[in-house]
This record gives structure tokens, sequence and C-alpha cells, in this order.
């Protein structure tokens, strides 16, 4: 389960926030993907892909301790991609009868888009020339089911699913994506929702009894509270929607920091079953700042943000490179009477 969403500042800057929700943590590591950065798809029997060469450098969450098998992540020109999971309804193209040389495993979709687009227009192109096929991740045991979100520093937004064995891509201009089911689902759900407010409702008078509102916020009374995907949509795009405006990039992170806060699931929250260790929960969170090319990773073991700034990495390695992700406690303050 995940949750993903585009806001902007007054300055033009636009940031994303995502939140990966799992029962494990896939040995996440951030990775490094160099301009020069050789990628090959994954055909049938193993066979060779779809092959391109980067031409941006890219930092993301990686699965599995592979580099190139990216969940999230942005490139050098503020391009952001992630998978997000969508069991139920996700259908690839079948490789059979597909170009051989055209192919790509889902996992391997981001690092290709990262790695050669800068915009949406250049990932709606980039797709066109790819067939995602039901290629079996070795530590799934299945072709993980996901659909594929972008954002560019234009503020622009996309979401790429699968259905039926067909790719399907669709505009997404309220910048908010969820899990299952589909996209347009999730569009036509908002409509339940026009209701809700940021306002507080007026007192009414009933029979010379006066009723008054009980503290602040009622005008949100019926905004769905659990943590299933069409209710996370609802949430996400109600917060977005309702924030103050900011001026900068800088106070948007902020922002978004806190909007990420309201989608922090602790373990033991959703149980699939009496085991723990498939409860699914908030393994990691990024904040993207597109414009000032800022990649903002915090985890569950260390949820103090820790920042990249791309514009300082170094993207001229000939080969791919990871570090652990944060963990740890809380820094202690030193503190002494004066």
């Amino acid at each position: 389960m995940c949750t993903n969403f585009r806001i902007s500042a007054t300055d033009g800057s636009v940031v994303v926030g995502r939140t990966m929700e799992f029962p494990t943590d896939m040995g996440t590591r951030i990775a490094v993907l160099p301009v020069g950065y050789k990628g090959t798809g994954t055909g049938v029997n193993a066979a060779a892909g779809k092959t391109w060469t980067a031409t941006q450098g890219v930092v993301g969450m990686d699965a599995f301790g592979a580099p190139g098998a990216l969940t999230d992540g942005m490139n050098d020109a503020g391009l952001y991609a992630a998978l997000l999971y969508m069991p139920g309804f996700c259908e690839y193209t079948p490789a059979e009868g597909a170009d051989p040389a055209s192919l790509l495993s889902i996992v391997e979709v981001l690092a290709y888009l990262l790695g050669t687009c800068v915009s949406t227009d250049e990932v709606k192109q980039a797709m066109s020339g790819v067939t995602v096929w039901p290629y079996v991740f070795g530590p799934f045991g299945f072709a993980p089911p996901a659909h594929v979100i972008v954002h560019d520093p234009t503020g622009a937004s996309l979401v790429i699913e699968w259905r039926s064995g067909e790719m399907v891509v669709f505009d997404n201009p309220i910048g908010v994506a969820c899990n299952w089911p589909y996209f347009d689902w999730h569009l036509t759900n908002l409509r339940n929702y026009i209701n809700l407010s940021v306002e507080n409702p007026t007192p009414i008078t009933i029979e010379g009894v006066e009723l008054t509102l009980m503290g602040q916020g009622p005008g949100m009374l019926g905004l769905p509270g659990d943590s299933s995907s069409p209710a996370r949509f609802v949430r996400a795009a109600a917060y977005t929607a309702s924030l103050r405006p900011v001026a900068t990039g800088a106070e948007l992170e902020k922002s978004a920091l806190h909007v990420l806060n309201n989608f922090d699931i602790p373990w033991g929250m959703i149980r699939s079953d009496a085991d723990p260790l498939n409860d699914d929960h908030t393994l990691w969170s990024t904040i993207s700042n597109l414009t000032a090319r800022r990649y903002i990773v915090r985890t569950y073991e260390n949820p103090i943000p820790h920042a990249i700034d791309l514009t300082k990495v170094d993207f001229s390695g000939p080969e791919p490179s990871q570090i652990e992700t944060p963990t740890g406690g809380f820094p202690e303050l030193q503190l002494h009477a004066t």
C-alpha cells in the first residue's frame, strides 16, 4: 500500500510526497544510477529485452538489493516516478507476439524512465515503445502488480496502468494516487465527498435551541479515516487541496512532511493474520523537491528526514552505487543548567 501526492508553492516549486507500506523492508537501500548507466530489460527465458543508456543521473529507493529495481526515485532533471502496488487490477501485456527488444519487467520501468526522460511528455513517448510483460520477479515469486506514477517539475502528472493486457495512460490533474482500484475509479469516487469543507459549519436553530459546533474541524465530517486505498486517496486529495499556499519549495517540503504524517501507518494497525511479520506498515516515506532537486528520505527505524541534494551528487561513476537507509533512534539534546 502506498500514498502519493503532488503539491506546488506560489513560486512555482513542485514537491511530491510518498509513503511505502509493506510487511517487510524488501532490503531497500538508497541507489544512485549514474549518467551512462546501461540498462537491460528482462526478456523471455532471461533473454535481453529493452536496452538503454541513461542520459540522466538517478537517486531512488531500490528493492531486494538490486539498484536497477527502483520503487521510487527522481532524476537530476527533476522528473519523479514511483511504483504503487495494485493487486487484482493489473494485467500486464503478454510477451508472446511482442518485439523482444521492447520487453521490460515492471521493476525495471523506473530506471528506464528516470534514466532517459525529463518530462511527462517524454515518458509517454518512451512508454509507447515498451512492452511491460508479466515477468516473475524472483524475490516475489510472481509478477508484482503495480501502476506507475510520474510527476515532472512543471507540475504535470501521469498514471500508467495495465488493463486486460493493454497499457492505459492517464493525465492526473489532481496529482494524487494510491493503490487499487483503477485511477479513474478513484476520481469518480471523489464525487461522494464534495460536501466536505475546510470551513466550520454555521450554528443552526431548532425549535428555539441554537446548536453550535463542538470544537474545530467538523466541516470535514465524513472524511474516511481508515487505511484502505479508496480512503487514503480521498484524504490525500482533501489534505493537498486544503493546504494554505506557501511561497517557496523549502516551505513546501515542510507542508509535504505534515501531509505525510497523516498516512504514517504504525506496525500493528493493519493485520492480515496472526503473524506480526505480515502486518503492512509504513516502511519509509520520501519527499521529492522536483524544483530544487532534493530527495528526502525517512524510515520507520529513523523518522528523522535525511535530505540528498542531487545537484551535489556525482553521477559520473561507471557503476550504480547504494547506501543503507537511515536507522537508529532519536539524537539526544545535551542540556545543562546555566
